[in-house]
């Protein structure tokens, strides 16, 4: 009997898009659907009312999320860092020109946004020197910057490599700057991990085999899959970049996003600890050192 699964992505992850193309969901009983969100209002409140069954996002919304009272938690983590590039407007010739411009987030003050600001700070552009304007997620950042109403913009694969074969130009890599901040994580509900937790677990069980088929395949394989899967040359290779050593999330990443958070003066009242942000009971793995 096949079960129904519904993921809430921005762009399907690499594990996802293996474990869909080489029928890992579908050996387990599950047919996963895909939902394209918007942005991580969207992606949250689907989760919350149980919309979906799971999301993949940034580990930091959860800080956010559940300081507001929700019980998300992330249950596996699908990427051993962010391959996220900083992409600009032709124009633009390095980050010193984002002074007075306008950068396209899917939120101000949860996500990737955060670590934008820590990084432009790091570079010597303080809050203040630019402008954030919510514009939603991935893809429509993406337009965004094609649109030409925003200057630069968090891009990952594939659609950073797409804006550059259009002209547009990478300011900065977060793996090059930031290797220790985590990649996305599976992010699940209270239902989903109690009374959904069977559904869940073999979820997990096919993202753990496209895992491991990446780690023991090699590379020309798996840019074949991933180009089935939409994915282009240089994605690939920043995928292959970010294979997850494990599926359990490291503790370390997860100290960096509440460090960052904390440094910059942006940590909510009941912020979480670490342990808060993961729920390693559908997957039967403790964080990682």
């Amino acid at each position: 009997m096949t079960a129904c699964f519904r993921q809430a992505v921005f762009v399907p992850p690499p594990v996802c898009v293996v474990a869909y193309e080489l029928g890992f969901f579908a050996h387990v009983g599950l047919e996963v659907e895909t939902v394209l969100i918007e942005s991580s209002t969207d992606q949250r409140d689907r989760l919350l009312t149980d919309d979906v069954d799971a999301g993949v996002t940034a580990i930091d919304n959860l800080i956010v999320w559940n300081s507001g009272g929700g019980d998300l938690r992330v249950v596996a983590q699908i990427e051993s860092t962010t391959p996220l590039r900083l992409i600009a407007q032709p124009s633009v010739r390095g980050l010193e020109d984002l002074r007075g411009a306008t950068l396209g987030v899917d939120a101000p003050d949860n996500g990737f946004a955060v670590l934008l600001r820590h990084l432009l700070g790091h570079h010597g552009l303080p809050p203040g020197a630019y402008e954030f304007v919510p514009v939603g997620g991935v893809r429509e950042r993406f337009e965004a910057l094609r649109s030409r109403s925003i200057d630069a913009a968090w891009l990952g694969p594939p659609l950073d490599e797409m804006a550059q074969q259009e002209g547009f130009v990478s300011l900065l890599a977060v793996e090059d700057e930031v290797p220790d901040f985590p990649g996305q994580g599976v992010v699940a509900g209270p239902a989903m991990r109690q009374a959904g937790r069977e559904k869940l677990s073999l979820y997990l069980t096919a993202l753990e085999a496209a895992r491991k088929w990446l780690h023991a395949t090699d590379d020309e394989q798996i840019q074949d899959v991933l180009t089935r899967g939409g994915y282009g040359p240089a994605s690939a290779r920043a995928a292959l970049r970010t294979r997850p050593v494990s599926l359990a999330p490291a503790r370390a990443g997860l100290e960096c996003v509440l460090t960052m958070r904390d440094k910059l003066g942006m940590m909510p009242d009941r912020a979480p600890g670490a342990d808060d942000l993961y729920d390693g009971r559908p997957l039967g793995l403790e964080l990682r050192p």
